[in-house]
């Protein structure tokens, strides 16, 4: 009798709180030329096309009043060889716990910032082995996790939202070093869609603390109309000098821009078709680079697609951007004025 009233009370409080596991396989084979010395070419697996693969436990609570406890645990692992995407770093996608409402959302821990929660995937397209605005030298916070952040997104009104997050340094006797802010607003109408984010990223060496700052403006929209979808996006980087920063490595004082035009197109129920042009220029260091890049993502089910993507880069002007790396050691990871082709090929699958 005891059992069966404590499992009757217990019912009530189950019924209010779901748990969910999902997750990310995303694999498949690479040819890449003008690798290694710069002249060698390359084939091999890769473990990320359009995103790293990993798995998640999603969870939330009702706990009354519309007011919801939330968390979200999210680990990364490289599929061709079972190890961690980050090393020694369990949750390394997402590991968040807080409250959402009619106040909006709250969350605390390690969390994506504003670019990439609006912006990538809706404006910026492409991925880790497909070619990405991110992963030109000064743009890697278009698409970053930070540790320690504080996250704020306001209820939708009308279409509009707004975020904020901030994450302390945690540098003793120094309060803004290695502070991270993040602002963003969204809007959506229609076929219509529109974000803006600034970051603020300070240097977060312990020691010999330069004080230098990494700033970056990102925006963006699209536009569907039938069948098509046209996006463009613009980037603004400013790095003040070398430091310690959570998003990119240390550099030299560079501003530089980036620019993404692209089209996707619906061919079929089952088939997407996606076409884009990036450009980044350098205009401390007068160089740039330029992307083209053709993708194809088509369906064999709701949770499983096969994947084909081209792009080439163009460097110019000394510039040394690469899709993968070189053993140059420049910054950007390839040679001065060098060239890529890089054409993948893979399996994309989710439940």
């Amino acid at each position: 009798m005891a059992g069966a009233l404590f499992g009757a009370a217990a019912c009530p409080v189950m019924a209010q709180t779901t748990v969910a596991v999902s997750g990310v396989i995303d694999t498949g084979l690479s040819y890449v030329n003008h690798v290694g010395d710069g002249t060698q070419s390359k084939l091999s697996a890769v473990n990320s096309i359009l995103g790293v693969s990993n798995i998640g436990f999603r969870g939330k609570e009702d706990l009354g009043n519309g007011l919801n406890a939330i968390f979200n645990l999210q680990a990364g692992f490289n599929p061709t060889n079972g190890s961690q995407s980050a090393t020694g770093q369990l949750f390394s996608r997402n590991a968040y716990v807080g409250l959402d409402g009619g106040f909006g959302a709250l969350t605390v821990g390690k969390q994506w910032n504003f670019n990439d929660d609006w912006l990538v995937g809706n404006v910026f397209l492409g991925g880790y082995n497909s070619g990405a605005v991110f992963k030109f030298s000064e743009f890697d916070a278009v698409s970053e996790i930070y540790n320690n952040i504080i996250k704020y997104v306001t209820p939708t009104v009308k279409g509009l939202k707004a975020g904020l997050m901030y994450s302390a340094g945690e540098v003793a006797d120094n309060t803004s070093a290695g502070s991270v802010y993040n602002a963003a607003v969204q809007y959506t109408q229609g076929p219509f869609y529109f974000a803006l984010t600034y970051d603020n990223e300070k240097d977060g060496a312990a020691t010999n603390n330069t004080g230098n700052t990494y700033k970056l403006i990102t925006l963006g929209g699209s536009y569907t109309f039938g069948l098509a979808r046209v996006r463009l996006g613009y980037a603004n980087s400013h790095i003040g000098g070398p430091g310690t920063f959570q998003s990119i490595s240390s550099l030299g004082a560079r501003k530089a821009n980036a620019v993404e035009l692209g089209l996707d197109y619906i061919v079929t129920p089952v088939f997407t078709a996606s076409a884009d042009v990036l450009y980044r220029k350098n205009t401390t260091l007068s160089n740039n680079s330029k992307v083209y890049r053709l993708l194809g993502v088509y369906s064999l089910s709701k949770r499983t697609s096969l994947i084909a993507n081209l792009a080439y880069l163009n460097n110019a002007d000394g510039a040394s951007e690469t899709l993968v790396n070189a053993d140059s050691g420049a910054v950007g990871g390839g040679f001065a004025n060098q060239n890529q082709t890089e054409v993948t090929l893979g399996i994309r699958h989710t439940f």
